[in-house]
């Protein structure tokens, strides 16, 4: 496979970089340890014990007529408008369903993903799907980044997040224009799913957008909130 041959860019423990392909290749642990796919992996275990049914990752010879979805990009290789698709091409290539894209959700369901993480984080009365060691682990900040394991976390200047998100939060960007941010201490989510990219990727408004609505929504909800700088560091 093309992914084992990809060199380091740096030493192991060195440096923290987002990976798709690091991704990739956990899809591979997830299925050997499972022993069945990916997609089959997380329905059983994660979405279902949730009651999550609109939470589901898209084989691409799957039938898409049961369902309705927002268009992504008019994509110059594949010639055509994406809609029911995963829009990466690396997952769009390997089949539609990998371990760094091709989620398709409500941002219903998605909240309520987080919201079981967040209450099994404090330890409260969540369905006890997962383990609260194992989530705070999860969730807590690398040394000297604005990463957690699988997760963004606020960086001290021009964040997504806003300024009002306290620096024990955690998020995940997605490039067609969906993002969520969790506030681990205030306990408030903001999910937004947007098509950004539609019809081409070139427009990057959401970056100015991103900020402006979670400052408004943290205001909205807390009042005259103060900045992430007076939290002390986990």
């Amino acid at each position: 496979m093309l992914l084992v041959q990809e060199n380091l860019i740096h030493p192991i423990g060195r440096k923290v970089l987002y990976s798709d392909l690091g991704f990739m290749i956990l899809r591979w642990v997830v299925e050997h340890i499972s022993g069945c796919r990916l997609d089959y992996f997380v329905a059983d275990e994660i979405y279902a014990p949730l009651g999550l049914k609109d939470l589901f990752f898209i084989d691409l010879n799957s039938d898409l007529r049961q369902r309705r979805y927002a268009a992504t990009e008019r994509c110059p290789w594949r010639r055509t408008l994406l809609e029911g698709r995963v829009h990466d091409e690396n997952a769009y290539a390997a089949g539609g369903i990998e371990g760094h894209a091709g989620l398709f959700g409500t941002a219903e369901n998605i909240y309520l993903l987080l919201s079981a993480m967040l209450f099994d984080f404090h330890e409260g009365p969540s369905r006890k799907l997962f383990f609260p060691k194992t989530v705070r682990t999860f969730f807590q900040r690398l040394p000297n980044t604005d990463k957690s394991l699988g997760f963004d976390m606020p960086s001290d200047r021009n964040s997504s997040a806003g300024r009002f998100f306290s620096r024990r939060s955690v998020g995940h960007l997605g490039f067609t224009g969906t993002s969520f941010w969790m506030d681990l201490d205030r306990r408030i989510i903001v999910v937004l799913l947007s098509n950004r990219v539609h019809p081409a990727r070139e427009n990057d408004a959401i970056r100015t957008f991103r900020p402006l609505l979670h400052d408004a929504v943290m205001k909205a909800l807390i009042g005259s909130a103060p900045s992430r700088k007076a939290y002390a560091p986990e």
